[in-house]
């Protein structure tokens, strides 16, 4: 009989975004008897936020706040911590995490290397990355790519990473997200969930907003996500100078989204990059009609079960919700529509079975 594994998830941060939920539910819903799983931070000194919850979930959390450049103390800590609770796969998420994760192969030989990339912003246009994550991976039993899309641009990039790239998509668990329209008073009811950073481009949705306000049509934006202090004043000051108070609703960070979901109809995304987004899977499994950025990983995400507009057209999100204004029932089947694919492509025991058999 094959023993348990004893699986490490070492990430850069435990306070919120999708990697973070993605955790959560990892942890949520990964069966004890198939692994034992436990987490670490290294770059917060206390557990926050999505970290929390992991800690009410039960599982062992463990958190360090790393000094600038390579800290050979956070390698310490991270040798002890293989050694107490006797860890045989380390299961890295992002680029950072991967430098500690070689090093701890070359003392530990016996552990199993895996590593999930779930974003490509900023790395790609760093050639130290590149070239480190060639060469790393090469200590890897398997790099997973949460979509084709981050595949393709891995292989495209990273030439000598190729041999042991799969793709294993990000999930949810249905279960967890309801449907249900908010209530229909014939204002467009919109939400975005995203952290607020140049990448997720919300100043898009929010000059849309404007342009609905002058359009006279009716409705109401719902957001959250938090960032820097300086990106909140910005859009919190774009908000109070184009007179949209009463139209957009900033909730900040919100470790249940679903509390927010509930309140709109209508998902709506305006990404430059993603990688295989949550935040839109989750709004699919809520039954929200998406209008989301067309770039690759939305192109391929459900094909016809979300609406698509270029982000290089001002007026092309505009467009789409004035029609919506106009006539709901498209809105309704592509509500429809998502949870559907959501259930037939993107359930969490799928992702979950994929990752277990790989620490096996």
């Amino acid at each position: 009989m094959t023993a348990r594994a004893h699986t490490l998830h070492l990430v850069e941060y435990l306070a919120q975004g999708g990697i973070e939920r993605l955790l959560e539910q990892i942890a949520r819903y990964t069966p004890a008897s198939r692994t034992k799983l436990i987490f670490f931070s290294y770059e917060t000194q206390t557990v926050e936020g999505i970290g929390k919850e992991l800690v009410e979930l039960g599982v062992p959390v463990f958190t360090y706040k790393k000094r600038g450049g390579y800290d050979p103390g956070l390698l310490l800590k991270l040798i002890r911590l293989v050694q107490e609770q006797k860890i045989t796969v380390v299961h890295t998420h992002d680029f950072g995490p991967m430098e500690y994760a070689v090093a701890l192969k070359l003392r530990f030989p016996r552990l199993r290397l895996i590593h999930t990339h779930h974003t490509l912003v900023h790395f790609l246009n760093n050639r130290k990355y590149l070239f480190f994550f060639q060469v790393g991976s090469h200590f890897y039993f398997r790099v997973i790519a949460v979509s084709e899309h981050v595949k393709h641009q891995i292989v495209k990039h990273c030439p000598l990473a190729a041999r042991n790239i799969v793709v294993i998509p990000n999930g949810v668990a249905l279960d967890q997200f309801h449907t249900g329209r908010s209530k229909d008073d014939g204002r467009l009811k919109l939400v975005n969930i995203s952290r607020l950073s140049p990448e997720k481009n919300l100043a898009y949705v929010l000059r849309t907003c404007v342009r609905l306000k002058e359009a006279n049509i009716p409705f109401e934006l719902h957001h959250a996500g938090s960032g820097s202090k300086e990106l909140e004043a910005q859009t919190r000051a774009f908000i109070a100078e184009h007179g949209l108070t009463d139209f957009v609703h900033l909730y900040g960070f919100q470790t249940d989204v679903r509390k927010i979901l509930s309140k709109g109809n209508i998902f709506v995304s305006s990404s430059i990059t993603e990688g295989h987004p949550v935040a839109v899977l989750e709004a699919m499994a809520s039954g929200k009609a998406c209008m989301i950025s067309d770039i690759p990983p939305h192109r391929t995400i459900a094909p016809g079960a979300v609406k698509l507009f270029s982000i290089q057209d001002e007026t092309a999100l505009f467009r789409l919700l004035a029609e919506a204004a106009l006539d709901s029932e498209p809105v309704k089947a592509l509500s429809r529509e998502g949870r559907k694919q959501v259930r037939l492509r993107y359930g969490i025991d799928r992702m979950i079975e994929s990752y277990c058999e790989l620490y096996a």
